[in-house]
């Protein structure tokens, strides 16, 4: 995955079966699809163009969803969304009853609202979140029992940007088996939901 980013969310589903994932979309977006409001293309999608999504949500949403080669049982998500339409997320998940990881990663030096999170959900929707996001000040925010992997010294660090960043990010998804670099190398499925009309 690119490194030049301001700004960057994405979404991981522990699930093999990339052809029930599709499916459940469709069963979601069903009405959408059928009246001619949204529309899904199979192909390989290219994360890198997903980066820096813009903000507001006046904008049609689009999401891609695809599959590679490295983590076979897992179906990686990314939106047009600042959010990371965290919401379908949830909804998708509660179909497949499946865990789910959310990042979000910011670039400080490129953004003047930093956002980091740190989101965990497993198969009976039990709720892990880590926040550190700065508007007029910073703030860090968490929710939920503390997982096994979390290094739970770095929330007591005086500098909110020291208790979850990027780097703490990459290091937790690293203990979950996952190489943030490489979720988008050796793509062998995808597809992209376009929503065209409200």
């Amino acid at each position: 995955m690119t490194t030049e980013f301001s700004y960057l969310t994405f979404s991981v589903f522990e699930i093999s079966d990339f052809n029930l994932f599709v499916d459940t979309v469709k069963v979601i977006f069903k009405k959408q699809l059928i009246t001619g409001k949204a529309e899904i293309y199979s192909e390989i999608p290219n994360p890198n163009g997903w980066v820096n999504p813009q903000s507001g949500g006046s904008h049609f949403p689009k999401f891609s969803c695809w599959q590679n080669k490295i983590y076979p049982d897992k179906v990686f998500f990314i939106s047009n969304y600042e959010d990371g339409l965290s919401n379908v997320c949830r909804i998708i998940q509660k179909h497949l009853r499946c865990n789910i990881i959310t990042c979000a990663l910011s670039n400080e030096t490129e953004t003047d609202n930093p956002f980091f999170k740190f989101y965990f959900s497993n198969s009976n929707l039990e709720e892990r979140l880590i926040q550190a996001y700065k508007e007029d000040r910073w703030i860090f925010y968490e929710e939920g029992k503390p997982l096994s992997f979390e290094n739970l010294d770095y929330y007591k660090r005086r500098r909110i940007t020291d208790r979850l960043n990027n780097n703490i990010i990459k290091e937790y998804m690293i203990r979950l088996g996952i190489d943030i670099n490489t979720i988008d190398a050796q793509i062998k499925a995808g597809i992209v939901y376009v929503r065209k009309k409200w």
